[in-house]
């Protein structure tokens, strides 16, 4: 049987990348969210959860509900946000606020906040990190990412089809942009379960590519898929790095080098209440 993804050499080198990229993004910002949302947990006793995401989930959908999450988040931080300023110096605030510190600063910063705040926050790594997803923006940047891509069809493609060969791509992608396709969306509106879900698509490739990508159109849709994907790399993956470069250095706040850990306080500095102790 000849292949049905019928594009040069040079579109079906350009795929495996562009979609392995995508992928790459998509489970970075995953692992971001929920290592943010860990230590929100820890550090501010918040109980955000993460709607289920990745597998047969569409691309568009799972970052829907990463930008939940991220709303939620920067609700969270922004509250602990306000106590912040009312308490530390414009100094202190802005060197908190900087995602670009050495470790040996942020355990400067940790001891400063505490020293300042007088223990009033008890453990300083949750507060340090409400201020640094207070101004890091994750929700604004996944929203106009999300609005730069709504019309590609990358966003109702399954998460787990970008781990497949490059025809199963090609195939996937051109199966979400084909009029009448699996789940009766066409190239101008969306499935009927939701705008972005990645439902039937996967699923009835089997049934529905022999009837429907033949001929020239289907040859010219299966090699547009390269571009489709960079398409949605170029728009996507700053935003989902936003919130790799977030978690990063909120890690960095509750690793054992800061002197900050659940319930701590840095090396040498005492709560307000021991240190009042003749």
């Amino acid at each position: 049987m000849l292949s049905l993804f019928s594009g040069t050499e040079s579109e079906r080198e350009r795929l495996l990348p562009a979609g392995q990229s995508l992928l790459d993004s998509l489970q970075g910002c995953i692992l971001a969210t929920r290592t943010l949302l860990r230590i929100l947990t820890q550090h501010l006793d918040t109980s955000v959860s993460l709607e289920p995401v990745g597998g047969d989930v569409g691309v568009g959908e799972n970052l829907e509900h990463l930008l939940w999450a991220a709303q939620e988040m920067h609700a969270t931080a922004e509250q602990t946000d306000r106590h912040v300023r009312k308490n530390t110096s414009r100094d202190l605030y802005a060197r908190m606020a900087s995602p670009h510190t050495s470790l040996q600063e942020k355990g400067a910063i940790v001891r400063d906040f505490h020293q300042a705040t007088m223990g009033i926050f008890g453990s300083v790594g949750g507060p340090v990190v409400a201020v640094l997803l207070r101004n890091a923006g994750l929700p604004e940047r996944l929203e106009a990412a999300l609005r730069e891509a709504e019309a590609s069809p990358v966003l109702r493609l399954p998460m787990d089809a970008l781990r497949r060969s490059s025809e199963e791509i090609a195939r996937a992608v051109s199966a979400c942009v084909a009029p009448g396709g699996p789940a009766g969306e066409t190239a101008a509106g969306p499935p009927e379960n939701g705008p972005f879900s990645g439902t039937g698509v996967v699923q009835s490739l089997g049934d529905y590519l022999p009837d429907a990508l033949t001929g020239r159109r289907a040859r010219n849709a299966l090699a547009a898929a390269p571009g489709h994907l960079e398409e949605a790399l170029r728009a996507l993956a700053p935003a989902c790095k936003s919130f790799q470069l977030a978690a990063a250095p909120a890690e960095g706040y509750i690793a054992p080098g800061t002197g900050e850990g659940p319930g701590q306080n840095p090396p040498g500095v005492a709560h307000g209440a021991e240190q009042a102790k003749p």
